[in-house]
C-alpha cells in the first residue's frame, strides 16, 4: 500500500490550523517537507496511519477527515484533478479518477457502476489497511467523500449533491454535521461504501473540457501507472492472497504459489526480483496483524499468539519486541 506524499503534507498543514504540531506530524511521515511535496513521493501505510491518527488526536476533531476534505485545495490531488477537468463529461472524469486512483492511494480503489436509476461510485478499502487502522480508514473515507462532492460540483459549476451515500460504519455522535456537510441522506451499516449520483448530473458536460490536453495528461498518467504496477503489483497481489488464505494459520509458500497458478520456483523468483522474500513478507504481515489485535481488549496475549500461529506466547513476545522494541503488554498500555 502506498499514499501520496503531497496529500499527507496538506493533511499535516490542515491539522496544524486546528492546533496540531506541524513539525511532529511531518516527522511521523519519515520524510522532510520538501520530500513530501515531490510529485513522486509515496508513503507506506504505517507512516500514513501514524500521521493521520496523530492529526485526529491533536486536532480533537471527530470529523477531521471530513473537514480536511472540505477545506483542502482541489489541486492537492494533482494529475487526477487535471485529468478530470479536461474530460468531456462528468462520467468520463469519474471513470478516469477510478482508473488512476492508485496514483494517489493504492489502499482505496474505486469503481463507477451504472445502475438502472443512478450511477454508483463504490469505495473498497484494503482489508489489510482496515486491520492496521480503522481510524485511518474511516477518516480517509470521510475526506474522500467530501473531496469528491466538491470536485463533482466544480466540474459543472452546479451545486449537485449525491442522491444518497452508503457507509459501512455506525452513525457518529455528530451525525447532524456529517449529514449537513455531505448534503444528502446517509445509510449506515451497509455492505458497501458508495456515493449514488443522478444519471442526468453524471452525463453533464465539463465546462473546462480540453480534448488535446486530456490526451497528454492521460498518456502521462498511464506511464506513471505502468511504472507503479511494475514495482508494486506482484508483491501486493501476494499479500492479498496470503490474507485471503489465512485460516488462522498463515499459508505456506506452496499454497500461495498454487493459489496464483504458478510454480514455487517462479513465485520465489518474482518476489526476489522485486527485492522481497516470502519469509519477510509473512513477518511483516504478522506484525501488522498483531498491532491490530492488540487494540482489541477481549484478546489475550495467548489468544493473539495462537491467531498468529506461534507455538506459545513467549515466542510471540520475542517477535513483537524485535518489531517494536517493546512488549505487547507495554504497547497495549500505551494505546
Amino acid at each position: 500500500m502506498h499514499f501520496n506524499g503531497r496529500f499527507v503534507f496538506n493533511l499535516a498543514h490542515f491539522a496544524a490550523k486546528q492546533g496540531g504540531n506541524l513539525e511532529k506530524l511531518i516527522q511521523l511521515s519519515g520524510k522532510s517537507a520538501d520530500e513530501l511535496c515531490d510529485e513522486e513521493c509515496k508513503l507506506g501505510s504505517e507512516a500514513y496511519n501514524a500521521g493521520l491518527e496523530a492529526a485526529v488526536e491533536e486536532s480533537g476533531d471527530e470529523l477531521f477527515g471530513l473537514h480536511a476534505g472540505e477545506n483542502l485545495n482541489l489541486q492537492a490531488a494533482g494529475l487526477i484533478v487535471q485529468i478530470a477537468h479536461s474530460s468531456n463529461t462528468v462520467k468520463q472524469a469519474l471513470e478516469y479518477c477510478c482508473e488512476f486512483a492508485n496514483l494517489g492511494c493504492s489502499a482505496l480503489p474505486t469503481l463507477l457502476v451504472e445502475e438502472k436509476d443512478y450511477f454508483k461510485l463504490t469505495l473498497h478499502p484494503d482489508p489489510l489497511w482496515l486491520q492496521q487502522s480503522e481510524i485511518s480508514v474511516q477518516h480517509t473515507i470521510y475526506g474522500y467523500l467530501a473531496f469528491t462532492i466538491r470536485e463533482f460540483q466544480s466540474l459543472t459549476h452546479n451545486k449537485h449533491w449525491p442522491i444518497e451515500i452508503w457507509l459501512g460504519s455506525q452513525p457518529p455522535k455528530n451525525l447532524n454535521e456529517l449529514q449537513l456537510l455531505l448534503g444528502c441522506p446517509l445509510r449506515f451499516n451497509q455492505k458497501e461504501i458508495a456515493l449514488l449520483f443522478d444519471k442526468q448530473h453524471v452525463e453533464e458536460k465539463v465546462i473546462t473540457s480540453d480534448y488535446a490536453l486530456l490526451q497528454v495528461l492521460v498518456s502521462h498518467a498511464q506511464e506513471k501507472l505502468k511504472k507503479l504496477h511494475v514495482s508494486n503489483d506482484f508483491y501486493e497481489t501476494v499479500k492479498r492472497s496470503v490474507i485471503n488464505l489465512v485460516t488462522p494459520d498463515f499459508p505456506t509458500v506452496e499454497q500461495v504459489a498454487a493459489h496464483l497458478n504458478m510454480s514455487v520456483r517462479t513465485f520465489q523468483r518474482k518476489l526476489k526480483h522485486e527485492g522481497h522474500s516470502y519469509k519477510v513478507l509473512i513477518d511483516e504481515l504478522k506484525k501488522d496483524f498483531s498491532l491490530s489485535y492488540l487494540k482489541k481488549p477481549e484478546l489475550s496475549i495467548s489468544d493473539i499468539a495462537y491467531l498468529l500461529n506461534y507455538a506459545d506466547a513467549s515466542a510471540f513476545v520475542r517477535s513483537f519486541k524485535r518489531w517494536t522494541g517493546m512488549t505487547p503488554k507495554t504497547y497495549r498500555l500505551s494505546l
